[in-house]
């Protein structure tokens, strides 16, 4: 069964990055729309009409235009259409637009726009790609301004220091100054740098300076503006082409995307850096070569972004090529071995005495002078042979070396370069006696442990009595097992070193002879080492800014070269190596920033681990404080302060406390998360205290602290008081340290004065001017004192005048539980109805239903009662005094009824015309409500439900899917039942009212499906579906031989699994593919919002067949589109919509820890509500839920989630017995970090012997707490006879937040009525608390109306003078409404005009705009989005113009309006017959002896929607109230009684009893 919707809460503020992103997408739009005519003010309303929407996507997409597109739409039809050819015109550029549909933009989703606004500049500044955006431009921006290390796109660049080094970068010289930047004015660099950058860069402004300076700047504006800076041609994409072509010596590249996909740019530009690539083949392929170059790379410490493969598609964005060349461009210079620049080629095979012996030397173009390069040749006795070189001139130099041996034996050849060896020098070689029969192949290295193939080759195929031998350090030497090639003219073995010898050179003989002769070049030596043995010493972690040494020991490893490559975030970190011994080295380096650095030593060329060594790099200056524990304490209290560490690298953080006399103080150091952490400690002394907070064994900036303990006044105030005499507080101030006191009365609305007694006394003194209970509040240093805030009970003067006389107070009104089956109506209020017995005196009533069945309600929440739409409803009224009832309906107007007495009183007959919610109103004798009143009911309608995508027939075993719309059909619950609840099935939340029904038969037959709503069966319930047997496969061939014989259908592929559905970020979903034995292959492409989501497709076979596994792992939260494809065809059900989440980011508002206890425990109270806000902004696309328990009995806690907003919930947690209780809260099914939440349950202050008090209530009733009439008394009630002991305070403020006037009365125990006078029409806030809290729902908005319809009371003549005009103060439907008018101030001289818009479910907004020479002529536009009462309130320098407020209905059809035309009926009002005068609550009373006539439907006039009736027993006449039509304002009426009528003036607005004269 899935679960009912929450209540719908009100509107709140938006937060103020959604105001900055507003405002960068609409610059980006006009900046895209610059060549056309078109611009816009408002993005979520002038897109509406899809012509500017359309103008966008052809501007993005470089077309003139969008084909059919309608320049000037008619109606919403039209306007639907034009917003339809924008997206499909977008999609057919590979845009995924998901879950935003043409009526979201018509509608003016602003959430939606926005984010359809965001997939735009996704694609087309940046192009698609699969790796998220973000990571590439924060790719970039690191490799070409690595100083400034940015990690986001908002806080990073609030300074305008990013912005000044980027622009240098851009075009050096232009702000070359950024270092040295200040960072106090961050409005006045974000300033300076935005207009360089638009001036001399063309990088448009569409995120304001002020904007980009703030907190509150958003990623998506940051990355918006900042894309101007890296899209294709901007002025950093030409920047990267310049410093990438200086660097390459002898290519050149125009792009970053067609010139990259060969792998020549790439291994052209790591080899111009100093990288190394093994030589090539012409039968390399390219992604080959570029898995090679980008090896290379990677050995330089430069990472790749894409794989080789992805680099070489054409489909490769240029954002991605572009960051990774950037990061050859800042790399730390290098200074680079002669082996980068010469290579010798040097045949040492077969060389004799007295024979000519030539080498190559091979030098690449641009490198060292010809006069730098040195060779030399040396014999065995070190004597030099004689050599000479021969260069020529190519681009390339290649010169000839020559030389001719005269002695025999081990020769060398050393080549240097400026004095230095270059790689592979000297070469070793044998001259001996001339053979030509064997050579073989000299290893110059060799690897402990690593196979090393020793060969020897034979020119006439003659390896006959050929011998090897080795001879290790030791002198150990072995005979090697030579092996004979399959052609027999090569022999070869493989040799693995096992042995190093530490106190010889690691060098070993290899000998090679045949028949007892050594080959040519035999003996030689081979160098046998062993990375693994070198050692790091000194390793632990270094600070940011200081030089970092370690050492490196290689006695054990053998004789090479040690290199060490240093790199942190991807950037190589340039580094020194210091020769200190023979086998001793010393390695130095200066940190770039906190963190992991990692270092790569290799030795002999060789890695000496698989895993880079990892140095912590600490930087205490990026530790962060803050809390009140750093500023100020109170003696004996505990206060708190925070540290931040996250940023500052891995340490260990240490706090001392010392008080005034260097006292330790002791204190309490807890880690909350990820290095946040939280110090707690309590003061026994006052005086000053001193901080000091360490980090890594360092200070952290402005430590140590300095904090002023003080310890509080004592204060003496008077608890009572006498109206209009002074009260005076007495203050001490001896024993306490220096700081701030203030005093208020009454929120700061009675003046005090003070008075200096002493030096160290003080009193305050106030006037009471009212009676009731004044508050006040005593701070000292903003905290408040011991015992604050005080309430004093001001009465009025005793003056005796006899016996006092005792008025019995009128029993409680309560409402009887209801009998079996229980039904409690739900409150407005999130307070339960609590049922108490009644007294026979008393009036009570009974809501309960006939006729419908109230669904189940989850047993934690009190049950929202449902009414079906059109059928006829009742409610009992017990008791024998007055009741008004007032049913007000979804669009507040009030629903008709009729009554019928019962033995006990009267039941109460109603029906709903409309969807939606409806109150309830019971009002008693004095004017209060009764208790529970108003009363919630639910109005649906079941026949509205649709169910699709329903198959007639299914395959068993195989799981079946359908759908389940409720949108249209109110609020409610769905259940389904298979076969009466026989076969299980789960219902899936989609989205709001769309549900996802899956079910699996087990057995062949008919299914019978029961769809309800609300308990009710929906339209074509119960439903069927076949199954069969799973069909033979349709590869099988009919016989030839049966001519009955029907060749089967293919059978449906099945595809399940929860991976369709629902899956969470980062984390491996799947599903399964079922052909059923049909041939072919399956294909699947899952698209995320911003990302291609990587799939794997795993065949499994089983008895029952081949089936496919599909997993994936999303890499952001979002709903993705899944297509499942066979053969390449989408398969039915394609494409699927499973929502990613990410539960770990639904976190609790505030820090986590400021709700729990030191064990993690949450406090609750019993029968309290305790309140938690949780924020969903970055989850994804998901349902909260939270259920608890009770773990002593089981039984659940009350548990209700509310939407705040779009990002955020309330949860309202009421616990009904202390003990301990668990807390389970689910995202969309996964729990979220900390869940269970674990809870210890107080018992309430109202508990004793056992007994658990109701929830305490604060009940609030009345009309005055939502409207008002200007100069007339409003009421409302303050109830708080149910809740903990306390006192009620109420401030009504103006628009201009001027507090005005209120009165409050005592009626009863804790029970009070209160009253004020509003002195002009508007909007006013109404704050109510209970004992200084507010309570829910305040502050309340009142809207208060001038009741003279008159402008006599006019002050001014300018209002009068307005004229009003325009489709939009005329009715009509919503579907073709033009909501725009015009106000007309021609003749009204100076004034201010204001304009209102409230419409069926509050504000609308407008857009409003000055027109005509002189901009007297105000337009105005404002879009209905619902159906029914549209009130326009124009006013002018604070006064109503003539006509104001305007009243303009919208209708759903035609026929409505047109009879609303015609006769002035609007549909939704019940004629006059439907509910006869003549009925009543109560029996009919006598007028003057006898009854009232009953009024004929074409006599009477005809009754509006706002109607109530009120009832008086025992009176002379029946009163019907409601507001007349608005064609017989200010007519005279008269009352229709038998013995003649009776003469009353009914003006506007009044309530009688009226017919037409």
């Amino acid at each position: 069964m899935a679960e009912e919707e929450p209540l719908p809460s009100p509107p709140l503020l938006q937060d103020k990055w959604v105001t900055i992103q507003k405002n960068t997408f609409t610059n980006f739009v006009n900046q895209q729309l610059r060549e056309t005519e078109h611009q816009i003010e408002e993005l979520y309303t002038e897109l509406s009409d899809g012509v500017k929407l359309c103008a966008l996507v052809a501007a993005l997409q470089g077309k003139p235009g969008i084909r059919g597109m309608k320049p000037n739409p008619k109606n919403r039809h039209q306007m639907i259409e034009n917003v339809t050819l924008a997206l499909q015109a977008a999609k057919h550029d590979k845009l995924k637009i998901v879950n935003i549909g043409a009526e979201d933009i018509v509608n003016g989703n602003g959430k939606l726009i926005l984010g359809l606004i965001w997939s735009y500049i996704l694609r087309y500044q940046l192009g698609k790609t699969e790796i998220p955006p973000k990571q590439l431009m924060l790719a970039w921006i690191n490799a070409v301004i690595p100083e400034c290390n940015i990690t986001n796109f908002t806080t990073n660049w609030n300074n305008g220091r990013a912005l000044h080094a980027l622009i240098d970068y851009c075009e050096p010289g232009l702000s070359p100054n950024w270092r040295k930047m200040s960072t106090s004015d961050k409005q006045g660099n974000c300033e300076t740098a935005m207009r360089l950058a638009q001036e001399r860069l063309g990088v448009p402004i569409v995120v304001s300076p002020q904007h980009m300076a703030s907190s509150d700047l958003d990623q998506n504006s940051g990355m918006t503006y900042l894309s101007y800076f890296m899209k294709l041609n901007s002025c950093g994409y030409k920047a990267t082409l310049r410093d990438v072509n200086q660097l390459l010596p002898s290519s050149h590249v125009t792009n970053f995307t067609s010139d990259w996909r060969d792998g020549t740019a790439l291994t052209d530009l790591v080899q111009a850096v100093g990288g190394h690539i093994p030589n090539q083949s012409p039968s390399t392929g390219v992604i080959e070569s570029t898995q090679l170059a980008i090896q290379g790379a990677r050995d330089l410490g430069i990472e790749p972004i894409l794989s080789a493969e992805d680099m070489v598609q054409p489909q490769a964005g240029h954002l991605a090529v572009m960051a990774y060349a950037a990061r050859f461009i800042n790399r730390p210079a290098m200074k680079l071995s002669a082996a980068s620049y010469i290579e010798v080629l040097f045949n040492t095979v077969d060389i004799s005495p007295g024979s000519k012996t030539h080498y190559s030397l091979l030098m690449k173009q641009g490198n060292p002078r010809l006069h730098s390069i040195n060779v030399k040749v040396a014999d065995p006795n070190g004597n030099n042979v004689p050599t000479t070189v021969e260069w020529d001139d190519q681009p390339e130099a290649t010169g000839l070396g020559t030389f001719i041996p005269t002695v025999v034996g081990e020769h060398q050849l050393k080549v240097t370069c400026d004095g230095e060896m270059i790689r592979g020098s000297p070469i070793k070689f044998n001259v001996g006696r001339s053979k030509k029969a064997i050579s073989f192949v000299r290893r110059e290295q060799g690897i402990v442990g690593d196979n090393t193939k020793l060969e020897v080759l034979s020119e006439d195929g003659n390896v006959a009595d050929v011998h090897m031998t080795y001879t290790s350090p030791s002198g150990l030497s072995k005979e090697i097992a030579l092996s004979r090639s399959s052609s027999g003219r090569s022999l070869s073995h493989s040799f693995v070193p096992d042995v190093v010898d530490s106190s010889s050179s690691g060098e070993w003989k290899v000998s090679v002879l045949q028949n007892g002769e050594h080959a040519s070049g035999s003996p030689y030596t081979m160098n046998v080492i062993k990375p693994q043995a070198v050692k790091l010493c000194n390793l632990e972690g270094g600070l940011i800014g200081q030089p970092f040494s370690f050492t490196v020991d290689t006695s054990e490893a053998g004789k090479a070269e040690l290199q060490c490559l240093i790199t942190f975030s991807g950037q190589a970190v340039p580094s020194t190596i210091e020769r200190t011994g023979e086998d001793t080295y010393h390695v130095k380096f200066t940190p770039s920033g906190p963190g992991t650095h990692l270092i790569r030593p290799m030795y002999g060329g060789k890695d000496v681990r698989a895993e880079p060594y990892k140095v912590e790099i600490t930087d205490s200056n990026l530790v962060l404080t803050d809390g009140p524990g750093l500023k100020q304490a109170k003696i004996n209290e505990s206060t708190t302060f925070w540290v931040d560490a996250s940023q500052a690298g891995p340490g260990q953080l240490n706090v001392h406390i010392k008080d005034a006399g260097g006292v330790p103080v002791p204190s309490t150091l807890r880690e909350l998360q990820d290095k946040r952490f939280e110090v707690k400690y309590s003061p026994a002394v006052i005086g000053p205290h001193s901080i000091d907070v360490e980090f890594d064994g360092k200070r952290i900036k402005h430590s140590p602290f300095t904090v002023n303990v003080y310890k509080d006044p004592k204060a003496e105030v008077p608890r009572e008081g006498v109206v209009n005499q002074p009260l005076v507080i007495l203050l001490d101030t001896a024993n306490t340290e220096k700081g701030d006191l203030s005093i208020t009365i009454n929120e700061g609305r009675v003046p005090v004065t003070t008075k200096k007694l002493s030096k160290s006394s003080y009193s305050a003194e106030f006037i009471p001017s009212d009676l009731g209970q004044y508050k006040v509040e005593l701070e000292f240093n903003n905290s408040p004192i011991q015992g604050s805030p005080w309430y004093v009970n001001i009465t009025a003067p005793v003056v005796k005048t006899g016996p006092p006389v005792l008025t019995p107070t009128p029993p409680p009104v309560v409402v009887e539980p209801p009998t079996p089956p229980p039904v409690v109506v739900e409150a407005p209020l999130p307070l339960p109805v609590q049922p108490a017995p009644a007294p026979s005196t008393d009036i009570y009533a009974v809501v309960k239903p006939k006729s419908v069945r109230a669904s189940a309600a989850k047993p934690d929440a009190v049950p929202t009662q449902y009414a079906r739409v059109g059928e006829t409803r009742s409610f009992d009224i017990i008791g024998k005094e007055n009741v008004t009832v007032k049913i007000i309906d979804v669009f507040g107007s009030n629903v008709p009824f009729t009554s019928t007495p019962t033995p006990k009183g009267f039941a109460v007959n109603y029906k709903f015309k409309y969807i939606g919610d409806n109150w309830i109103h019971l009002i008693g004798e004095n004017g209060r409500p009764l208790k529970g009143s108003p009363f919630l009911v639910c109005a649906f309608d079941p026949g509205l439900v649709v169910v699709s995508d329903l198959q007639s027939h299914g395959v068993i075993n195989t799981p079946s899917h359908f759908k389940v719309n409720t949108l249209k059909a109110g609020r409610g619950e769905v259940t389904v039942l298979v076969d009466k609840g026989a076969t299980n099935c789960e219902v899936y939340s989609q989205s709001k009212g769309d549900y996802n029904v899956t079910y699996t038969s087990t057995s062949n037959g008919v299914r019978n499906i029961d769809v309800l709503f609300n308990n009710l069966p929906v339209p074509g319930s119960p439903f069927q579906t076949d199954f069969g047997s799973p069909p033979v496969p349709a590869t099988l061939q009919r016989p030839e031989t049966s001519a009955n014989y029907i060749t089967p259908a293919i059978s449906p592929i099945s595809v399940t699994g929860s991976g369709l559905h629902i899956a969470e970020e980062s984390k491996r979903a799947s599903f399964l593919i079922n052909p059923f034995g049909q041939a072919g292959q399956p294909s699947v492409r899952i698209e995320g919002p911003h990302s291609i989501a990587k799939t794997n497709i795993q065949p499994i076979d089983s008895a029952e067949g081949r089936r496919y596994e599909v997993t994936y792992v999303p890499v952001e939260t979002g709903i993705y589109n899944t297509y499942v494809m066979w053969n390449g065809r989408d398969i039915e059900g394609s494409p699927y919509h499973p929502r990613v989440v990410d539960s770990k980011m639904v976190k609790l508002d505030g820090d986590w820890y400021s709700h729990v206890d030191e064990e993690g425990i949450l406090s609750l109270q019993a029968s309290q509500n305790k309140r938690l806000l949780f924020d969903v902004s970055r989850a994804g696309p998901g349902e909260l839920k939270v259920t608890g328990r009770h773990l002593t009995s089981g039984s659940p806690l009350q548990c209700t989630v509310s939407e705040k907003d779009v990002y955020h919930y309330w949860v309202d947690i009421v616990a009904s017995e202390p003990g301990d209780a668990s807390i389970d809260v689910e995202w969309s099914g996964f729990p979220i970090p900390k869940s269970p939440i674990r809870a210890a349950v107080v018992a309430s202050a109202r508990a004793t012997n056992g007994y658990v008090a109701r929830p305490p209530q604060v009940v609030l009733s009345g009309f005055g707490l939502e409207s008002a009439v200007v100069n007339k008394v409003a009421e409302f009630y303050i109830d708080g006879s149910q809740a903990d002991k306390g006192s009620p305070g109420v401030i009504l403020t103006n628009s201009r937040l001027q507090n005005l006037q209120t009165n409050m009365v005592a009626v009863g125990e804790s029970e009070y009525r209160c009253s004020y006078t509003v002195p002009e029409s508007g909007i006013y806030m109404l704050h109510v608390s209970w004992s200084g809290n507010d309570l829910q729902g305040s502050p309340f908005s009142v809207t208060a109306l001038d009741g003279n319809s008159t402008v006599s009371s006019r002050t001014s003549d300018g209002p009068d003078k307005i004229t009003v005009r325009g489709d939009g103060v005329l009715p009509g439907i919503l579907a073709t409404y033009n909501g725009t008018f015009y106000v007309d101030t021609e003749d009204a001289g100076k004034g201010d005009c204001e304009v209102k818009v409230q419409g069926p479910k509050g504000d609308v907004q407008i857009v409003s705009s000055l027109q005509g020479d002189r901009k007297r002529l105000l337009q105005c536009q404002y879009n209905p989005t619902e159906i029914g009462l549209y009130v326009i309130r124009i006013r002018w320098s604070g006064q109503d113009v003539a006509g104001s407020p305007i009243r303009v209905h919208i209708f759903d059809t035609y026929e409505e309006l047109e009879r609303f035309n015609n006769t002035g009926e609007i549909s939704m009002y019940m004629p006059v017959e439907d509910a006869p005068f003549q009925s009543s609550i109560f029996p009919q009373p006598a007028v003057n002896g006898k009854k009232s006539k009953s009024v004929p439907h074409n006599r009477g006039v005809r009754m509006s929607a706002a109607m109530s009736r009120s009832y008086t027993a025992g009176a002379k006449a029946n009163q019907l109230s409601f507001t007349p039509h608005r064609g017989y304002d200010r007519k005279s009426y008269y009352i229709v009684k038998e013995n003649g009528p009776e003469f009353i003036s009914a003006p506007a607005q009044r309530s009688v009893f009226i017919a037409d004269k």
